[in-house]
């Protein structure tokens, strides 16, 4: 995520990537959605998922109702953390040897040992798509990179995933960095492109499909407002109706945002989990929403037909836009109140919730963690997984866990996020 931009999402910093930071704003509410009253109520179970747990089954993890459960039947929180650099390190040369760029401390990932003490059952690992499909692109300056210079990225994400399930953690491979044509995915586009992303996911779910421990993110985080001519976003996010992109963000690989006035297709929802299904893999897949995954208010009428039922919604929760750090309004999420009613909504209609990002602040000298206590509090009650940004040991006041290769907790989110992982 090295990019500067303005858009319509987080209002702090996601993380500091040698250097380069991304800042991100939200998206002001309604006044009807201002007008909501927020609760906690606790989203009933559907269908009979199973309750408690089980220990000593093979790893794995499936839908049922409107949980996750795992090999035993038993109803399963995911709750982890982002290790973040396969998304960037290669694409931008930085470390041949190493793709994931020891951004936690050390090389070839995390220090598991250190991650399994915060008591974390899951890591996610955001992923390149040209990196992953050794496909050769230029930046807008006109160079062209190898975005595997290693030879090696495949084989550095399998070992990463292998060594987590082997710690008995669970998986997700999300789909963070994808640009349409020729060009380097080296910052977030607006969504996954028909190009390639559909060659990527049938490549990754072929890989990947006999581990059934392993989770499918189809792509990071959409927005589609830029450079977006059509109706309905919704229908044209999930199923690839009335709509098409007239332009992109790149870069030059400075972190610098341009526009690349080009017109291009996107890799609907629907699109991409047929390719995960008609290649066998019966892996539970993942689906954001609109507005860097915040808004999930059209995810429940436009959602995509699995025919495997194996589908779960993505909600990425950061502060509202707006709110300063101490204020009431910086404990609720962006979106808040609308977006509690809309993830009961989704898990109404029989379909899990895991929010895969969240964060808050962590500059030296803080004391506590607002909206992180407001999500985690919340996702416990409603039965809904947390994985927390991120797992990397960048010098940044925002979204990072960790201090050191050890797991020395930040302050404020780190020592709130761990207590809150130790506790379970």
């Amino acid at each position: 995520m090295p990019a500067s931009q303005s858009r319509c999402g987080r209002s702090a910093p996601v993380a500091m990537l040698l250097g380069a930071t991304l800042a991100i704003t939200g998206c002001p509410l309604s006044a009807g959605d201002q007008a909501e009253a927020i609760t906690t109520t606790a989203a009933p179970r559907v269908a009979g998922t199973a309750l408690g747990p089980r220990q000593g089954a093979a790893a794995s993890v499936r839908v049922l109702g409107n949980r996750l459960v795992d090999a035993g039947g038993a109803e399963l929180q995911l709750r982890g953390v982002n290790y973040s650099g396969f998304e960037f390190v290669a694409i931008q040369g930085w470390n041949p040897a190493d793709p994931s760029g020891a951004q936690a401390g050390q090389a070839r990932g995390p220090n598991w040992a250190a991650l399994k003490s915060w008591k974390v059952n899951t890591v996610r690992l955001p992923l390149n798509e040209a990196s992953w499909l050794g496909r050769s692109c230029i930046d807008t300056s006109g160079v062209r990179h190898d975005p595997d210079p290693g030879d090696n990225y495949q084989a550095a994400v399998t070992e990463q995933v292998e060594q987590a399930l082997a710690q008995g953690l669970y998986v997700i491979v999300d789909l963070h960095w994808s640009a349409p044509g020729d060009t380097c995915p080296m910052l977030q586009t607006q969504m996954a492109n028909r190009d390639h992303s559909l060659a990527f996911w049938h490549s990754v779910a072929t890989h990947f499909k006999h581990q059934p421990a392993v989770m499918f993110e189809l792509f990071n985080e959409p927005f589609l407002n830029f450079g977006y001519d059509g109706g309905d976003p919704w229908a044209y996010l999930m199923h690839g109706r009335g709509g098409r992109f007239t332009a992109f963000p790149a870069t030059s690989g400075s972190g610098n945002w341009q526009t690349v006035e080009r017109g291009w297709d996107i890799a609907s929802y629907q699109s991409m989990l047929d390719t995960v299904r008609a290649t066998g893999a019966r892996n539970v897949v993942l689906i954001g929403g609109l507005q860097y995954a915040q808004d999930l208010s059209g995810w429940l009428a436009q959602r995509p037909l699995d025919p495997l039922q194996q589908i779960a919604a993505v909600w990425h929760a950061y502060p509202r836009h707006g709110a300063d750090w101490g204020s009431a309004d910086y404990a609720q999420p962006n979106g808040a109140p609308a977006i509690y009613r809309h993830l009961r909504a989704i898990q109404a209609a029989g379909i899990p919730v895991v929010a895969t990002e969240t964060g808050d602040r962590n500059a030296p000298g803080t004391v506590g963690a607002p909206l992180v206590s407001t999500i985690t509090a919340w996702a416990d009650a409603n039965g809904v997984g947390v994985v927390g940004w991120g797992w990397g040991v960048w010098q940044e006041p925002d979204n990072v866990l960790i201090q050191d290769r050890h797991g020395a907790p930040t302050d404020g989110y780190g020592q709130v996020y761990r207590d809150w992982l130790r506790a379970h």
